[in-house]
């Protein structure tokens, strides 16, 4: 993996997610001045989410089938398109095709990085490249909401959306130059790894040497991970952990969110911790553990509720939530090159799955009963990804 190719393939991982995460900060501004109720504005996060489903497995196919200067252009063409036609809109009807928008090219940025990280470094190594990956996409998740808040109490939400959408511009402009520079960089190039042998022609062998093609039961068990982990973010921190936070502790939001940030950084260090681990011992040595922990954070919500075990819930699901990156490693190790970017679709589509169910299931079994049933059930959801890693993944032979 080339370095300097390894860095912009980031940057626009980077951009792209800062870009499509803006928008959040000013979500009560938009329903505002569109006259929104709060299950209106709902749903506008719901049609984002919608947007990922819809794109996912095609992205999957493009990031195999296309360079990633071109692939990246429709994910530029699309955060440039959607966050225009949101920072335009006058009804609610065409905010909502525009955070479709914005989340089908999400959707492929995200997949067509995590493909090119994927395919661009060898087994041995693969974990850490993931991590790079991972880092750029949180990066993006952390500075985007950051950028649109501060625009939009300086400009107004339609002017924070425009830079937003700017973003989207530039992306297109640094993969137009690329496409139309021959070579430049190697960025246009398949990477193909060094530990997948080639045939008299140069194609990538159909599998890695001495590896059986995975079952489909493997790859179930590889997807539960990306839907526990969204499950938890978007259920748990991004939903419950706030709610518990002011109802049940009486925490100011400046407090949940400091706390929800410290989390974010022990992720930051977790995710490379759990790459480099996989990449030193195995990928279900630090698989299983990484979901047993969100499942320890979950079950901590079911205990006396403290600031201290209120706290203690977002530390485990931020570490845990870093077992992500080597379940797409774990991916990349057991599928043949031809179908990983089909695989990678669906192992981010189940991942999404995560992401809308998540919050519905967290919040309607809080609203029933309490944290305690919403912890426990969730807790259980994540131990059971675990187990399934646990009997279903095989690992490969060492790398020689």
């Amino acid at each position: 993996m080339r370095l300097t190719s390894a860095t912009l393939v980031g940057g626009i991982v980077f951009a792209i997610s800062a870009a499509a995460f803006s928008r959040i900060p000013l979500l009560p501004d938009i329903g505002g001045d569109l006259s929104l109720t709060v299950g209106e504005i709902g749903l506008l996060t719901t049609a984002f989410g919608i947007g990922r489903l819809v794109m996912d497995l095609p992205a999957g196919r493009l990031a195999a089938a296309v360079s990633p200067p071109a692939a990246f252009l429709g994910a530029g063409i699309g955060i440039a398109a959607g966050n225009a036609l949101l920072a335009s809109s006058g009804i609610f009807a065409l905010a909502l095709i525009a955070s479709s928008l914005i989340g089908s090219a999400s959707a492929l940025s995200n997949t067509t990085g995590m493909y090119w990280f994927a395919t661009g470094s060898r087994t041995e190594r693969r974990g850490a490249s993931m991590a790079m990956f991972t880092t750029a996409l949180l990066i993006g998740q952390m500075t985007g909401p950051a950028l649109g808040g501060a625009l939009g109490s300086l400009t107004g939400w339609r002017a924070a959306l425009g830079v937003s959408g700017a973003i989207g511009i530039v992306v297109v402009g640094v993969c137009l130059r690329r496409l139309t520079s021959a070579r430049a960089g190697g960025m246009d190039e398949r990477p193909r790894p060094d530990d997948r042998p080639a045939d008299a022609a140069g194609a990538a062998s159909a599998t890695p040497p001495g590896v059986d093609p995975p079952a489909r039961s493997e790859l179930i068990a590889i997807a539960a991970a990306p839907f526990a982990t969204f499950f938890a973010i978007s259920g748990l921190t991004q939903t419950l952990i706030p709610v518990i936070g002011d109802d049940e502790l009486g925490l100011s939001p400046a407090a949940i969110g400091i706390a929800i940030a410290c989390g974010a950084a022990a992720r930051f260090g977790g995710t490379w911790t759990a790459g480099l681990g996989s990449d030193r011992f195995s990928r279900k040595v630090v698989l299983v553990p990484a979901l047993l922990l969100m499942s320890l954070g979950a079950a901590v919500l079911t205990l006396p509720l403290t600031a201290a075990v209120w706290s203690a819930a977002i530390l485990l699901l931020a570490l845990g939530s870093s077992g992500i990156s080597v379940a797409a490693a774990t991916l990349a190790d057991r599928v043949p090159v031809e179908a990983l970017g089909r695989e990678l679709g669906l192992f981010r589509l189940v991942g999404d799955l995560g992401l809308l169910i998540g919050p519905v299931v967290a919040g309607f079994l809080y609203q029933e009963s309490g944290p305690r049933l919403a912890g426990g059930t969730s807790a259980a959801v994540f131990a059971a990804a675990a187990l399934v890693a646990t009997l279903w993944i095989r690992e490969p032979p060492p790398a020689s």
